[in-house]
């Protein structure tokens, strides 16, 4: 009886002692009136900010973070931002096929920010390159979304993280 007594002393304290949580980057941006994933360029190209579609702008109501649609260099640019691990964090690929595109996964790409995962899309004679890649607060990168996901829940890799979705298009 003495030791649980002794547990539960020792657990109120550490409750008592742990402080308030600490706002996130994101959360500390938003405050300020900035946007915590409003890059000027990406690629050595100029990001120019653009509406998200119907469908981003209904999947943004719930996400965990920021999501911004940009064009840079003849690319689309979709970056999302998030501060924990969650499901709502998913691959364009996933997204693409339950919209009854056709997905190919394609070879890594290493470039110069790190390795991207790739695939090709296919629908209605549409063809799309898209690559995908998240980056950590400390610059690390991970390739795709469920080798992030993992790291992410497992405290690997910290937050917040800025995913990245590059959409090239490839008419046939």
């Amino acid at each position: 009886m003495r030791r649980l007594a002794w547990v539960l002393f020792i657990a109120a304290a550490l409750l008592v002692f742990r402080g308030s949580p600490r706002a996130s980057r994101s959360e500390v941006l938003r405050a300020e009136g900035r946007n915590p994933i409003a890059p000027t360029t990406f690629e050595g190209a100029r990001l120019v900010e653009e509406p998200l579609t119907e469908r981003e702008a209904a999947f943004a109501e719930g996400f965990p973070g920021k999501i911004g649609r940009y064009t840079a260099g003849g690319k689309v640019v979709i970056l999302r931002e998030t501060d924990r691990a969650t499901h709502r964090v998913h691959s364009a690929a996933t997204c693409l096929a339950a919209s009854g595109w056709s997905v190919e996964p394609l070879p890594m790409e290493r470039l110069d920010s790190g390795e991207w995962s790739r695939f090709r899309a296919e629908k209605g004679g549409e063809s799309l390159v898209v690559r995908e890649q998240i980056r950590a607060a400390d610059g690390s990168t991970l390739p795709d979304v469920p080798s992030w996901f993992w790291s992410a829940l497992l405290g690997r890799t910290k937050g917040p993280w800025l995913i990245a979705t590059v959409v090239e298009s490839f008419p046939e």
